[in-house]
């Protein structure tokens, strides 16, 4: 009964109006799937975009064992530049997520770059989006190249059910690097074949600077 409770509140809460904060909201609905943050790293201003860290244990899906998972909080308050072109499925606003095996200062860098990236540019992120980057933009990796695609970890893809921002659905989009040669493999052959090679080389969930190239 308590359990029912629970989802009650969850889904009854009122979303923000317009022009109101939707950092509360955003957070409520991270806590709710994952649990209270191990680490927040504050935006500049009240409502900048902040970036929570949640510890969870992979070792079902990773032999490593225990990582991060990074939400950015604050993206999906701005729409994004969708064309017209898109397709139905596109989302104006989104939130973006990275597993990591620490939330380092360089990660939380990066991921609020990301999260400005479409309002600097008037653009948009979505599923199969890229960002070629001129220089290697994590210690340790060689790759220049970002890569988002959509969660597979159940909690994480309910977020995304779950957030609605001025009638929008939002997009939470995970954070990938890719090697120069994968790019250029997806360019030629399509993103779905470019999964089939991470399926095939058992993709590790949790970024990994050092992983080598699969193409």
């Amino acid at each position: 009964m308590a359990r029912l409770l629970d989802l009650k509140r969850f889904f009854s809460s009122e979303q923000p109006k317009s022009g109101a904060s939707n950092h509360t909201y955003r957070r409520s609905i991270y806590i709710e799937e994952l649990g209270e943050p191990d680490h927040v790293f504050p935006g500049n201003g009240p409502e900048a975009i902040e970036v929570l860290a949640f510890g969870r244990d992979f070792s079902l899906i990773d032999p490593a064992g225990d990582g991060f998972v990074c939400l950015t909080n604050g993206m999906s308050d701005r729409r994004m530049t969708v064309p017209s072109n898109a397709g139905e499925d596109a989302k104006r606003r989104a939130e973006l997520m990275w597993y990591v095996r620490k939330p380092e200062p360089n990660i939380i860098k990066n991921l609020r770059w990301l999260a400005e990236y479409p309002f600097i540019d008037d653009t948009w992120l979505g599923f199969g989006h890229r960002i070629p980057m001129s220089w290697p933009p994590v210690p340790r990796s060689e790759f220049r190249t970002f890569l988002f695609l959509t969660p597979i970890i159940a909690p994480d893809q309910r977020i995304a059910d779950a957030l609605n921002i001025e009638n929008d659905e939002v997009a939470i989009l995970s954070v990938h690097l890719i090697s120069g040669i994968e790019y250029d493999f997806i360019k030629t052959a399509g993103l779905d074949a470019f999964l089939d090679v991470l399926d095939e080389h058992d993709y590790p969930p949790i970024f990994n600077p050092e992983r080598k190239s699969y193409v």
